[in-house]
């Protein structure tokens, strides 16, 4: 399976363990939009929702936010679909 842009994810076979804040600092990212893309990050994996549900809040929340398409792009671009 795919992991998403942003997402951290570690072991064998692969779990998500959280958004890869640190890269988003040394990349210049503002903290406002590494918040946005945390918050994007629960919504995929926290909130118990569905990847289409999920897909429908975060084109609610990509006006605060344009790095959150890239997100969006990851997940529905995957073929194999993501790690939950």
């Amino acid at each position: 399976k795919d992991i998403p842009a942003f997402v951290m994810a570690t072991g064998a076979p692969a779990e998500p363990r959280s958004l890869n804040v640190e890269g988003l600092k040394r990349r210049g990212f503002f903290k406002e939009d590494i918040a946005m893309l945390n918050k994007a990050f629960k919504t995929i994996y926290r909130r118990g929702l569905t990847t289409e549900d999920a897909l429908v809040e975060l084109d609610l929340m990509l006006p605060s936010c344009p790095h959150i398409q890239l997100f969006i792009d990851s997940l529905k671009s995957s073929s194999r679909g993501i790690v939950r």
